[in-house]
C-alpha cells in the first residue's frame, strides 16, 4: 500500500506543480465528478428523459458506494494528505508538502475501489419490498461489520481524528464526508425512490398520457433542477451525530420523492385543465 500511496503522492505533486495555472479548470471538473451531483444534477435531469436510466443511475450509484465503503474499511486506506505525515518512508522527517484544498479533507478512507453492477431488467421494475429489503440488508451488513470489527478492538472509524489532526484548515472538516454519512445519505436516496415509483402520484403523472410529451418532460427536468438546487440551503444541525444522520436520512430520501412524484404530479394537474381545453 505505501508503494501506491507513494506514486499518488508523486502524482498530486506533478499536478500541483506543473498544472497549477489550470487550477480553476479542474477544481470546477472535480465538483462536476463530485458523487453527489448523482442526486442533484444527473438523476433529476436523466430520470425525466429516461426513467429507465434514471432509475438505473441510483441503483449502480447507492450499490457502487456501498461497496467502495466495504473496501474501503478493509483496506484501511490513507489520504494523501494525511499519510505523508503518518508514514515512516521519509527520512529525516522529508515529507512532501501537499497543498490541501475543502475538498481534501475528506473524513473517510481514501484507497480508490472500481466497481461493476450489472444492469439487470428487473431493476426498474423492483417492488416496493425489492427496495426495503435491499436497503435493510446493506445498512444492517455496514452496521454489523463495523460492530464486529469493533469487538475486536478495531475501530473503522480511525480515519476521522487523524483526518481531523492533519486536516490545514479544521473548517474544512464536516460530518457529512464521515463514512457513515456517505451510507446514510445513500440509502435515503434509495428509500426515497422505492416509495415515489410506486406512489400513486408517480402513477398518475409519469405512467399517464402526460409522459409522452416532451413539454411535460422537459418542465419536470427544469423544475426538478431548479426544486433540488434551494436542498443546498437546507442546513442539517451537526451538534447532535445521530440527529445528523436522521436528518440527513430523510433529507435524501425527500430528492427522489419530489423528483419523482410531487413535481411530476403537480405539473401533471397544471397542464390538465389546459388539455381539456384544446378537446
Amino acid at each position: 500500500m505505501d508503494f501506491l500511496h507513494r506514486n499518488g503522492v508523486l502524482i498530486i505533486q506533478h499536478l500541483q506543480k506543473d498544472y497549477r495555472a489550470y487550477y480553476n479548470f479542474l477544481n470546477f471538473m472535480s465538483n462536476v465528478g463530485d458523487p453527489r451531483n448523482i442526486f442533484s444534477i444527473y438523476f433529476p435531469l436523466w430520470f425525466q428523459l429516461n426513467q429507465t436510466v434514471g432509475t438505473k443511475m441510483i441503483w449502480v450509484a447507492v450499490i457502487g458506494d456501498w461497496f467502495n465503503l466495504i473496501f474501503k474499511w478493509i483496506l484501511f486506506g490513507h489520504r494523501p494528505y494525511w499519510w505523508v505525515q503518518e508514514t515512516q518512508i521519509y527520512p529525516n522527517h522529508s515529507s512532501p508538502c501537499l497543498e490541501q484544498f475543502p475538498t481534501t479533507c475528506e473524513t473517510g478512507p481514501g484507497v480508490l475501489v472500481a466497481e461493476v453492477f450489472e444492469y439487470t431488467p428487473g431493476i426498474q421494475t423492483a417492488s416496493l419490498s425489492a427496495y426495503l429489503k435491499t436497503n435493510l440488508f446493506l445498512f444492517l451488513f455496514a452496521l454489523g461489520f463495523y460492530l464486529l470489527l469493533r469487538l475486536l478492538d478495531i475501530d473503522l472509524l480511525w480515519s476521522v481524528p487523524v483526518a481531523k489532526k492533519w486536516c490545514a484548515n479544521p473548517d474544512w472538516i464536516h460530518i457529512d464526508t464521515t463514512p457513515f454519512a456517505g451510507l446514510v445519505r445513500n440509502l435515503g436516496v434509495l428509500f426515497g425512490l422505492g416509495f415515489a415509483i410506486h406512489s400513486e402520484m408517480f402513477l398518475r403523472s409519469c405512467r399517464g398520457e402526460n409522459s409522452y410529451r416532451l413539454s411535460f418532460r422537459l418542465l419536470c427536468a427544469l423544475a426538478s433542477l431548479t426544486t433540488l438546487q434551494l436542498y443546498h440551503f437546507i442546513k442539517i444541525p451537526t451538534d447532535t451525530e445521530y440527529l445528523f444522520y436522521v436528518l440527513s436520512f430523510c433529507k435524501s430520501a425527500s430528492i427522489p420523492l419530489t423528483v419523482v412524484a410531487l413535481i411530476p404530479y403537480c405539473i401533471h394537474m397544471l397542464m390538465k385543465p389546459n388539455a381539456k381545453k384544446l378537446n
